[in-house]
């Protein structure tokens, strides 16, 4: 074997060598991958806090307890019927704002519309849940936000009261699909807020579908929505 073929020989085998190596690289790299990709990704934030969210409704709570004169400043109906000179243009079912009654700051507040359906307090706070296309999945930034609510709803102050969680829709699409996935997305909360320890008997699931639209344009996206509201106390 002459000196040279001896040298093809050892540089055939170095080559050999490192492409085990590399190889060997390769697939300790491949199993660690899928683990990487397992690892919890960063938390979603939420687009309000606990604090807002027992705030709003202790709020409520007092307004509904508190005598306006000799009644409570209540209102049994709908927006509209509650108050008949609203604009038309205002869109929706449109704020009341006849009651003399006034707030700390002076200011005069709003009187509580109770819906003569559900015996909720007509002031809701929207839970800004959004979905995957179509369907009745919960988006990432909508389990954040329902974290939020249901650390709030669970504020010792509010421990007793009961909460109704409506499902809307837009109005694209035929009015039996709407309502079908009005329900889907109402119960899909009210799942998940249960699945964070809220008591399923404090929670109240009803679906609109397009018929109770937030603004006046009924396919206006801002009517896809699932609000929740504070259930009058007797």
């Amino acid at each position: 074997m002459t000196p040279t073929v001896f040298s093809l020989d050892r540089n055939n085998a170095a080559r050999t060598g490192l492409r085990r190596a590399l190889l060997a690289a390769s697939v300790s790299l491949a199993i660690a991958l899928p683990a990487l990709g397992t690892a919890p990704a960063f938390a979603q934030d939420a687009t309000y806090s606990a604090d807002e969210v027992s705030k709003h409704f202790k709020q409520l709570k007092t307004r509904s307890l508190k005598p306006a004169g000799g009644t409570r400043a209540l209102c049994i109906g709908t927006r509209d019927e509650c108050n008949p000179n609203a604009k038309p243009e205002e869109g929706g079912q449109v704020a009341v704002s006849q009651d003399g009654g006034k707030t700390e700051g002076g200011e005069t507040e709003q009187t509580l519309v109770v819906d003569p359906e559900t015996n909720a307090i007509d002031a809701a706070f929207n839970l800004l849940v959004s979905f995957e296309y179509a369907s009745a999945k919960l988006s990432t930034s909508a389990q954040a936000n329902l974290r939020e609510f249901a650390k709030g709803i669970n504020d010792p102050d509010l421990a007793k009261a009961t909460f109704v969680i409506e499902g809307h829709t837009d109005g694209i699409g035929s009015t039996n699909y709407n309502q079908r996935l009005s329900e889907d997305r109402a119960q899909a909360v009210t799942q998940y807020l249960v699945n964070l320890g809220v008591s399923r008997d404090r929670l109240k699931t009803v679906a609109y579908g397009e018929s109770r639209p937030k603004v006046a344009d009924v396919n206006d996206p801002a009517n896809r929505r699932v609000e929740s509201k504070l259930v009058l106390e007797q």
